[in-house]
């Protein structure tokens, strides 16, 4: 039942033209990449970071550019940016930079469907957001 209503709920928001970013907030452990994590089996790609690996954080770090940043991580991942694609930010609040970028992801590319998630970010969507 649970699963259902957040699948449904991210349905919704990826069934609108003019989506956002969306941010997941929730304490460690109750299902957050999981109910992504399944919710990307509806996309044609899908690309997902994790910020507590140090590897996935340096893209925000080296990059103010979110067009550079996401042809980076495609190259890398071998994943191609077409079609519908999903990107997901997990613990986000990782990389202090990466929560700032996010209102570009919407401005700069807004063909592509972003999820942020993370355990800790009530202070820093109100510092950057």
């Amino acid at each position: 039942m649970i699963y259902r209503n957040v699948y449904s709920q991210l349905k919704q928001w990826s069934d609108k033209p003019n989506r956002k970013p969306l941010i997941l907030r929730g304490a460690r452990q109750v299902g957050k990449t999981t109910s992504v994590d399944e919710f990307a089996k509806d996309f044609d790609n899908y690309i997902h970071l994790n910020l507590e690996k140090k590897t996935d954080a340096d893209f925000f770090r080296f990059s103010d550019s979110v067009r550079e940043i996401v042809q980076t991580i495609s190259f890398r991942t071998s994943t191609p940016i077409k079609g519908r694609t999903l990107f997901f930010i997990d613990e986000i609040q990782n990389e202090p930079k990466s929560v700032a970028l996010l209102r570009y992801f919407y401005e700069e590319m807004p063909e592509l469907y972003v999820i942020a998630a993370g355990s800790r970010l009530q202070s820093l969507i109100h510092e950057h957001i």
